[in-house]
């Protein structure tokens, strides 16, 4: 059952490691923060002022959505990458956190979260006294993109059935259903899978200036036939779960935990910020209730809230 209380975590914990995209070596702590602060970064580099350093990891600060999740604050601090991180905090259930990060690139580690979750699982979590808040969904959410779209359905716990479909390649057509999302189904299911991509578009990204830190040691590289990772798959299926993974990571940037059912084809991080953006879009599509501890997600009276997000 998911907690009815706020979490942080216990005390600091540091990662560091390469970045996907630009190369760069990136340091990152993450800090216990009190109630009702959510999920923040804080770009420790830059010289502006204490409060211009901050990006508060909400969809309205999305300004890049091509191969991975970019905020961007109102002084142009950015910090990219950020969504294996956030698919861990949504799934294990962290809503208030304070993340240092010395560039604009969250590490890749291993180009999955299970790094981020055992951390978090070492250091431990902490419960506030605060309320914590769900996301439910009223009204069903459809956005398409020719033949991909993504359905975010009302329901009453999170869960998601996601395929993609890369025809002609090692990949093929694959599936991914999870009837509840929770912290034990993530870690079981999802957080170890990696990021993916084929050999035939290497080139082309590193034309681009992109993935210069990529390498076998943090993605899954498909050759014609299959991975050229000596270590082979996690699951027949990782890619499609890596998916449903950054999915989970993107749709925290409602800054508050899931209640729907995601249904998605072949919809990447661009549509699911679209779709994001649309549930936004009328205050008929959603309201913010809280849940009674022993009872799984039973409003309570008076604790029902349709004031908008602060976005």
């Amino acid at each position: 059952m998911k907690s009815s209380y706020q979490h942080t975590i216990k005390k600091t914990c540091v990662l560091e490691g390469t970045s996907l995209h630009s190369g760069i070596y990136s340091k990152v702590k993450l800090h216990p923060a009190p109630a009702n602060t959510g999920i923040k970064f804080k770009r420790i580099d830059s010289d502006l002022p204490l409060n211009q350093r901050i990006i508060d990891a909400l969809i309205c600060n999305v300004k890049s959505s091509q191969l991975c999740t970019s905020i961007e604050n109102e002084f142009g601090l950015r910090v990219s990458t950020i969504e294996h991180l956030m698919a861990a905090l949504h799934a294990i259930g962290i809503d208030n956190l304070l993340i240092d990060i010395d560039n604009d690139e969250m590490p890749i580690l291993d180009g999955s979260s299970l790094q981020y979750c055992l951390a978090l699982e070492k250091v431990g979590l902490k419960k506030l006294k605060a309320k914590r808040k769900f996301l439910n969904i009223l009204k069903p959410i459809i956005v398409k993109r020719d033949d991909a779209f993504i359905k975010i359905l009302p329901n009453n716990q999170l869960s998601i059935d996601y395929t993609i479909n890369y025809p002609g390649t090692a990949v093929g057509n694959q599936n991914i259903a999870i009837e509840s999302l929770n912290e034990h189904s993530f870690k079981n299911l999802l957080s170890d899978c990696r990021t993916f991509t084929f050999e035939t578009e290497l080139e082309k990204l590193k034309t681009n200036g992109i993935i210069k830190g990529g390498s076998l040691d943090n993605a899954v590289v498909f050759g014609e036939n299959e991975p050229l990772n000596s270590d082979g798959l996690k699951f027949y299926n990782e890619p499609v779960r890596h998916k449903a993974l950054d999915a989970i990571g993107d749709l925290y940037l409602t800054g508050s935990h899931v209640l729907a059912h995601i249904e998605a084809y072949c919809a990447g991080h661009s549509l699911t910020h679209l779709a994001i953006r649309e549930i936004f879009s009328d205050d008929n599509n959603w309201n913010l209730i809280t849940i009674d501890e022993q009872s799984d997600y039973k409003m309570l009276p008076g604790e029902l809230s349709v004031n908008s997000i602060n976005l």
